[in-house]
Parts: structure tokens; C-alpha cells; sequence
């Protein structure tokens, strides 16, 4: 399957006194607070790209998905420069495939993956004043505003099942291996105060979720 779209947006929220990056759609990606002056319907912005899908449906005791997207997300603020959205990885690629292992007429073994490769996330100069005032990561308004983008994401997940199915239950044991290589994906920047002067700091990265192992048991009446 193969699909193509493209999005034109307009009216949307952005600063009204002075020329600025900010537009409320490129909001919404973070954890950060934001405190925007008095907002106008004038920023735009612009999503187009295109997904391809092949799928096999399960049958002979497996299945698998690949999907692939390229993409681009923009938009531009009171000071009508284009910027690429915090969300403006340009592609992204996952893998899915599965295969079930017959025990008997009672039992089966199901082990499962998901790969995924993806773009990074966007960035700009980070304003050191700012910064140690707010005691949080503030990036310069500036020319280099989303800029600069984060190392691509990649992790991999491994799920592994043990089915028992009785007269009138069926009894599930697994594992989900998430992150199963523990691979450090980049979050965000945060604000680290220096411990001889908290009135300094410096800038660190921080990382998504690392590996995870979660066992379980589940029972289907």
C-alpha cells in the first residue's frame, strides 16, 4: 500500500507583539512550560510526505509488517521564517514480524519483534542566561531555532509468549523485552546546576526509556 498527503495550515496562533519562532503549532512535544505573550491567527505551516506499507496477514504460523515514511513538517511564526517543528524527523521506518511455534494441540510458543528507525528530534542554540534563570533548558529566539536535530532514534523490542489452552480458559505467560539493546535515545536537553555555584549550570542530554523487561500473566475465560 502506498500513500501520499499534503497539508496547508493557516490561522494559527502565534506572537503578536514582535517578530518570534513561536507558533502554538509546534507546541505539545515536551514537557516544558511555555508562556506565550498576546496570540494572533496569522503563523501557517505545512505537513506533505509519503508512506509506503507491505503486510502479510497471518498464515503458515507467521506474519510481518514494514512500514516507511518520508515526510516534512514546517511552520512559520510572527517573524515569517520557516522552521522545521519539533516533530520533523523526515522519515521513519518500523518492522514487525512474529512466528508461533506449535507445541502440541494445547500449547503454543509465540516470539515476536518491532524494530524502529526514525529521525531526531529538532533543536536550537540554547540561551545560557535564560537558562540559569529559569533553572530549565531555554533555547535562543533566533535565525538557528530548530536547526539542529538529535541523533536518529532506534530501538528494538522482543515480546515472547507461552499460550496453555484448556476446555474454558487459556492461560498467557510472557515477556516484553522493551528496548531489548538498551539503546540511549536522545530526549530532550535539561539544566544541570553546577553543585560550587548553582547560579551555573550547564546543559545535558537526557535519554528515553531504557530497557525494560516486563513479565506477566494473563488469563482469557
Amino acid at each position: 500500500k502506498a500513500e501520499t498527503y499534503y497539508q496547508y495550515l493557516y490561522d494559527i496562533p502565534v506572537d503578536k507583539n514582535g517578530l518570534s519562532s513561536f507558533s502554538l503549532f509546534n507546541t505539545g512535544s515536551g514537557f516544558s512550560r511555555f508562556f506565550p505573550n498576546t496570540l494572533e491567527n496569522k503563523g501557517t505551516g505545512e505537513n506533505y510526505g509519503v508512506e509506503l506499507t507491505l503486510e502479510k496477514g497471518f498464515a503458515n504460523h507467521y506474519y510481518y509488517m514494514l512500514t516507511g515514511s518520508l515526510f516534512d513538517a514546517t511552520y512559520k511564526g510572527s517573524n515569517g521564517a520557516k522552521h522545521n517543528t519539533d516533530f520533523n524527523g523526515k522519515y521513519a521506518m518500523n518492522g514487525l514480524f512474529a512466528y508461533e511455534f506449535v507445541i502440541n494441540k494445547k500449547q503454543t510458543l509465540n516470539v515476536g519483534t518491532k524494530i524502529t528507525f526514525a529521525g531526531g528530534r529538532w533543536y536550537g542554540n540554547i540561551d545560557t542566561t535564560a537558562s540559569m534563570a529559569a533553572k530549565e533548558v531555554v533555547y535562543k529566539d533566533d535565525s538557528q531555532f530548530n536547526t539542529y536535530q538529535f541523533k536518529p532514534y532506534f530501538r528494538t523490542d522482543l515480546k515472547i509468549n507461552y499460550k496453555i489452552n484448556a476446555s474454558k480458559i487459556t492461560h498467557e505467560i510472557g515477556i516484553d523485552l522493551v528496548n531489548l539493546f538498551d539503546t540511549q535515545n536522545t530526549l530532550r536537553y535539561s539544566w544541570v546546576p553546577l553543585a560550587a555555584d548553582i547560579t551555573k549550570g550547564t546543559a545535558r542530554e537526557e535519554y528515553q526509556l531504557g530497557r525494560l523487561p516486563l513479565f506477566y500473566y494473563k488469563i482469557d475465560f
